[in-house]
């Protein structure tokens, strides 16, 4: 549906209940990999909105011949 995202829903009473989308990039042997969880940004609608945006914005300094690795730290998520 969206290339790069990827939807998870998680069971209540398993071990995983993460509920959300997952943003995964490679190029040249480098992965870059964000998760945009449901709690967090609400609903499923504004995570997705924030995985696409994020997603756009890393395409894009990519097209302006940004490199890679240099984009995936910036936009890598602050601890």
């Amino acid at each position: 549906m969206h290339r790069y995202i990827t939807r998870y829903n998680g069971k209540k009473g398993t071990r995983n209940t993460f509920c959300g989308w997952r943003l995964c990039m490679t190029r040249q042997k480098e992965t870059y990999v964000r998760y945009f969880t449901d709690r967090e940004y609400e609903n499923a609608e504004a995570s997705l909105a924030a995985a696409l945006e994020i997603r756009d914005a890393m395409m894009n300094a990519m097209a302006n011949g940004e490199a890679f690795v240099s984009v995936c730290e910036r936009f890598r998520k602050a601890k």
